[in-house]
């Protein structure tokens, strides 16, 4: 299956890192390592060597960005993850159509084009008395429906362009019913729509009337700015509604915790600072970039909040060698 160029990159960096260590904890000579092998022959047969915390050098550090923090207090975000899409903002575009029935003789702008208001779009003749009219833009805005042909013959009232000022949308999001009461007008709402869009903000500015009955869920409504044109009406999107913020007494990252064996670790200082070690944590109420330790972790402890995935791999290299697939 493909992989994402970070992907492939933290791979080599993990594979890369394994080398490193493995030379960090060379024995000394061959005569050392002749030595560990009689005393491991004179045992049972296997190794004794019993893993202690991970040292990390400056160039491992430097090289693999590897960040560290010391656990304290921190906020959460209570938020309410929803999906949904971008809508043209309907109280910004305009239907254009003829005043009278008559036949298009020239088509000045088509669709997707950019128009001023009160510019010439197209040139109109009517079928009564063949006098020449002008259908013009009403508002300043892009061309996003275009129902028009040169020679065409058209009726008053029909629509032939659909203008919208696309400077801002609408973000539509759905709601499960029960998750409505938490819901009002004025929240903030942050919006995303995949890696490579940014975040954009807005604030909750209606909340529909009605539950869809095929779906059970209401409607929420955030009106964002869209002056750099990313947000396109048909765009899907997750829309995260901030709901307020709680205190913890030890908050971390979530890129500090990983999982290994089923269980969420990180990796903290070891009392005599001689390196790093997996602690098995609880996890508590968490947002999208920070989560609640409950357990397994004191105030003022050092710990690796950016790269423990080095570690991670470096300590699955050695369970796999104790499994004796070497």
């Amino acid at each position: 299956f493909p992989f994402s160029f970070q992907t492939l990159r933290r791979v080599i960096l993990a594979f890369t890192l394994c080398a490193y260590v493995a030379v960090l904890r060379a024995e000394p000579d061959d005569h050392a390592h002749h030595d560990d092998h009689a005393s491991h022959d004179d045992d049972d047969g296997h190794d004794d060597h019993e893993d202690g915390p991970l040292q990390l050098s400056t160039e491992i550090v430097g090289d693999f960005g590897i960040e560290f923090a010391v656990a304290g207090p921190g906020t959460i975000s209570r938020e309410l993850r929803l999906l949904g899409e971008i809508q043209m903002n309907s109280n910004k575009a305009a239907h254009v159509s003829p005043r009278f029935a008559g036949v298009a003789k020239t088509i000045a702008r088509r669709l997707g084009d950019e128009v001023k208001a009160g510019e010439i779009l197209a040139l109109m003749e009517t079928n009564d008395t063949l006098r020449p009219y002008e259908l013009i833009a009403p508002i300043a805005g892009t061309i996003v429906e275009f129902h028009l042909a040169q020679g065409e013959s058209v009726d008053a009232g029909d629509y032939t362009y659909i203008i919208a000022d696309t400077s801002t949308v609408w973000a539509d999001l759905r709601v499960p019913q029960r998750q409505l009461p938490r819901l009002k007008v004025g929240l903030d709402v942050y919006i995303t729509a995949g890696e490579e869009f940014p975040a954009h903000a807005g604030k909750i500015s209606y909340i529909g009337p009605v539950i869809d009955e095929q779906t059970r869920t209401g409607l929420v409504r955030a009106e964002l700015d869209n002056s750099d044109g990313l947000l396109r009406p048909g765009l899907f999107i997750v829309g995260n509604v901030s709901l307020g913020r709680d205190t913890h007494s030890i908050v971390v990252p979530l890129s500090a915790v990983h999982t290994i064996d089923n269980a969420s670790v990180v990796f903290v200082e070891d009392d005599h600072d001689e390196g790093f070690e997996p602690r098995m944590v609880q996890l508590g109420e968490q947002d999208l970039t920070q989560v609640h330790i409950t357990d397994g972790l004191s105030h003022g402890e050092r710990y690796v909040s950016v790269g423990g995935f080095f570690l991670k791999a470096e300590l699955q290299k050695e369970d796999f060698g104790d499994g004796h697939a070497h």
